[in-house]
C-alpha cells in the first residue's frame, strides 16, 4: 500500500483537473510547493539536490523535468507526479570537463521529436547530443560550436534547434537538427539596434500561436521579437521592456527567458527583480504574476532562470540561486 502525506495529496488533487486556456485574468498562487531541490534555499549534490539550475525542459507526456543542474555539471530528470522525489543523471555527473561524458557549465536543455537530448555548454562552447535514455556513462556527439551557448529552444514542427549564443550576440539556428548553423538573428556586434544584442540568453520559438522568434536581450533589459526565417539583416521589434534598468512596470532588469501563450501573451522571468512578469500583446508595461521580492520564502525568488507551464498550466520555475524548482499553482483561468 502507497502511503501520501498531506502535502502529496494536495498536490496530486491540484493537478488533476481539466486544461483551460489562459487569459489575461489568469492567476496564480503566491505561495508556491517546492518539487525539487531544497525549501530553504540550501544547495547539494545528493540526487534529491541541486547546485544553481539553470535551464530545465517539461515532458509534457510523462509528466516530468529535465534540468541542467549547472553547479553539479549534470542534466537530472524526474518526475513530478508525486514530489519530492529522486532524480536519474541522464548526462554528465563526471566533474567539470568538455569530454564528451562532461560539462562544464550547463545551460539550455531541450529533448528533440526522439527524445534525444540537447545541452548548450557554455564553457566548452559547444551544443552537444545524446542519444534517447541516456546515462551518466553515455558519451554525447558535438552538434556544433557556439561561443558561449546559452538557452536552446527545438522547434518540433522542423527539427530546427535555436541557441542563444552570449559571445557573438547572436542566436544561431542548426537547420533540421543537422551540423549546418546559420544566424537567426543578431551577430552584428554588440548594441541596442534592433538588429543587435547585449548578452542575449534566453530564446523560444513560437511556432504554435505567433509564428516568431522571441530573444531575452539580457543587457538591453529588454526582449525583441523576429519573424520566422529571420536572419542576421532582420531588424526586430521590441515586445517588453527597453527603458533602461529597474523594477517599475515598463522596465526589466536582466530578463533570462521568456514563454508565450495562445493569446500571445509573454511570460518573462525578470532576473535581478526576481518576479515572473506578465506582457500582454502590444502593452507599454507587464503585471508581476509571482515573485517581487529576493528570499527563500515560498512567495520569494533569487534569481529566476527558465520558465514554464505544465499540462495544467501551473507555472514552474527554475529559482536558480535558492537550488530550487518551485511549482505556482494555476488558481483562476
Amino acid at each position: 500500500m502507497v502511503h501520501r502525506t498531506f502535502h502529496t495529496l494536495q498536490f496530486e488533487n491540484k493537478l488533476h483537473r481539466s486544461v483551460s486556456t489562459l487569459s489575461s485574468q489568469s492567476t496564480w498562487s503566491q505561495n508556491a510547493i517546492t518539487i525539487f531541490g531544497s525549501q530553504a534555499g540550501t544547495s547539494g549534490s545528493s540526487l534529491s539536490l541541486l547546485n544553481n539550475p539553470i535551464g530545465m525542459y517539461y515532458d509534457g507526456p510523462n509528466n516530468m523535468l529535465i534540468v541542467s543542474d549547472f553547479g553539479n555539471h549534470r542534466i537530472l530528470q524526474f518526475s513530478i507526479n508525486y514530489p519530492p522525489s529522486v532524480a536519474t543523471v541522464i548526462a554528465g555527473g563526471n566533474d567539470y570537463g568538455c569530454k564528451m561524458n562532461q560539462f562544464t557549465v550547463t545551460i539550455g536543455v531541450a529533448f528533440d521529436s526522439s527524445r534525444q537530448l540537447y545541452v548548450a555548454d557554455s564553457d566548452c562552447n559547444r551544443t552537444i547530443k545524446f542519444p534517447a535514455n541516456s546515462n551518466s556513462t553515455t558519451s554525447g556527439t558535438c552538434v556544433g560550436s557556439v561561443s558561449q551557448p546559452q538557452n536552446l529552444c527545438i522547434n518540433p514542427s522542423t527539427g530546427d534547434i535555436y541557441v542563444a549564443s552570449y559571445d557573438d550576440n547572436a542566436v544561431y539556428k542548426f537547420i533540421g537538427g543537422s551540423e549546418t548553423a546559420v544566424v537567426a538573428a543578431g551577430g552584428n556586434g554588440d548594441g541596442n539596434a534592433l538588429n543587435q544584442f547585449a548578452g542575449p540568453n534566453g530564446v523560444y520559438y513560437d511556432y504554435l500561436y505567433t509564428n516568431a522568434l522571441y530573444v531575452t536581450d539580457t543587457r538591453n533589459h529588454r526582449v525583441m521579437k523576429f519573424p520566422p526565417d529571420s536572419t542576421s539583416a532582420t531588424y526586430g521589434i521590441v515586445v517588453a521592456g527597453n527603458n533602461g534598468v529597474g523594477n517599475e512596470p515598463n522596465q526589466l532588469y536582466r530578463p533570462r527567458t521568456i514563454l508565450i501563450d495562445s493569446q500571445g501573451t509573454l511570460y518573462i522571468s525578470d532576473g535581478y527583480n526576481h518576479r515572473i512578469q506578465r506582457w500582454l500583446q502590444n502593452a507599454s508595461n507587464g503585471t508581476t504574476i509571482v515573485g517581487g521580492t529576493k528570499g527563500t520564502a515560498s512567495n520569494q525568488l533569487n534569481w529566476p532562470e527558465t520558465i514554464l507551464f505544465d499540462k495544467y498550466n501551473n507555472l514552474l520555475v527554475v529559482d536558480r540561486d535558492n537550488h530550487r524548482i518551485q511549482l505556482f499553482n494555476l488558481t483562476t483561468c
